[in-house]
């Protein structure tokens, strides 16, 4: 059996870009790279639809294929054998690849259109060959894929399905406001997906940031990381707005806070040079993510506010956080200040009004006392 020297990684949406595809497919080369910083391997070359990761003798090829397996913008992936681009060659390589029990189909394509036979006669060709140490049939579960394309024929059984979307850091920077529970590490995952890369805001209600840097928040960013590595983390102590909001109705709570951690984000926005923030709501499911309190609570914030969740179900977010592996760690006890709780919480505020009681509390007084007070943490994970 034939031990594979190459991987081919193929990337799929990125080909609807125009122009600009040539940075799209930089940033992905890039992105690569740093999730394979780790790994032995001797290079990873540019071809004009994919990228060849040549590999070396101390290849792990399993911790490369979980690797890569993260990657936003990678379409799928596939260890192969490469063959000349010839049919004896082609033969020959096949025969090291599989077994006499191994029973294939056949799927031949064909992007160098030098060669004197085309995807049909390939397939032909096996039918015919009297020497094959394998079976063809063409209902079988297995498949045998040949590829010809001007750098040689790429042969490979087995193919890795990628995570899809755009590569990360090639749709901008946006601030996620991450909190203890399910929903918004899915949505970071979303906001990564469409390109976007992550950098979190935790508001906590301990008594310092040192006491909230190894709690579970932590351990989300670090679930998160597998997919953009050693993230920025802004932790950001709540008691300066709890004490603010004592002589304001409860039921007002849940906007008001939302708004005063909309005006740290566009600070810190401001700041990191982002392009938008990315929320976990999903419109309807608590009181703070009516259509009335989530207008009343953006008001007057100029940054793009993106919400990856507005239409998903409670369940469905829970089924992806299971998938992530982050369901575990958002579902444990936790002092998660951003689930504020009014016995009888508003539904429908007035933008006026909160605006009214924003003042009245205060917030742009505690708004710069609370940022004097964030601190930012990059976790080497």
């Amino acid at each position: 059996m034939t031990a594979y020297k190459h991987v081919t990684i193929h990337f799929g949406e990125i080909w609807l870009r125009g122009k600009n595809r040539g940075s799209f497919i930089d940033q992905l080369h890039a992105n690569i790279r740093k999730a394979l910083a780790d790994e032995r391997y001797l290079r990873l070359t540019k071809k004009r639809d994919r990228f060849v990761l040549q590999l070396s003798k101390g290849s792990d090829m399993e911790s490369i294929s979980n690797k890569l397996r993260n990657v936003f913008g990678i379409s799928w992936f596939a260890p192969v054998a490469v063959a000349k681009n010839n049919l004896k060659s082609i033969e020959a390589t096949a025969n090291s690849m599989l077994a006499k029990k191994d029973t294939v189909r056949i799927v031949a394509s064909r992007t160098d259109k030098s060669t004197k036979f085309n995807s049909p006669a390939i397939v032909t060709h096996f039918i015919k060959a009297k020497k094959l140490k394998f079976n063809i049939d063409k209902n079988a579960k297995k498949t045998l894929w040949i590829n010809v394309t001007e750098d040689g024929t790429f042969m490979f059984t087995q193919k890795t399905e990628g995570l899809r979307g755009l590569p990360v850091g090639s749709s901008g920077k946006a601030i996620i406001l991450l909190s203890g529970g399910i929903d918004s590490p899915v949505a970071s995952y979303y906001a990564m997906k469409r390109g976007l890369y992550p950098v979190y805001l935790h508001v906590h209600g301990f008594p310092t940031n040192e006491d909230a840097k190894n709690t579970k928040i932590k351990d989300l960013v670090k679930a998160l990381s597998k997919y953009s590595a050693n993230p920025k983390l802004y932790l950001v102590p709540a008691h300066v707005f709890q004490s603010s909001i004592m002589q304001i109705p409860k039921k007002f709570e849940l906007v008001l806070f939302k708004r005063f951690i909309y005006n740290i984000a566009e600070s810190i926005a401001e700041k990191e040079k982002a392009d938008c923030i990315v929320t976990g709501e999903s419109l309807g499911q608590v009181a703070s993510q009516t259509v009335k309190n989530m207008k009343a609570s953006e008001q007057g914030i100029d940054t793009l506010i993106i919400r990856p969740l507005i239409g998903f179900d409670k369940q469905e977010i829970i089924d992806e956080a299971r998938e992530m592996g982050t369901f575990e760690i958002s579902i444990r006890p936790y002092r998660d200040v951003c689930s504020i709780a009014a016995r009888n919480p508003a539904t429908g505020t007035n933008a006026k009004l909160i605006d009214r009681l924003y003042k009245q509390a205060k917030l742009s007084s505690a708004l710069g006392r609370t940022m004097k007070k964030v601190e930012a943490v990059t976790f080497e994970l």
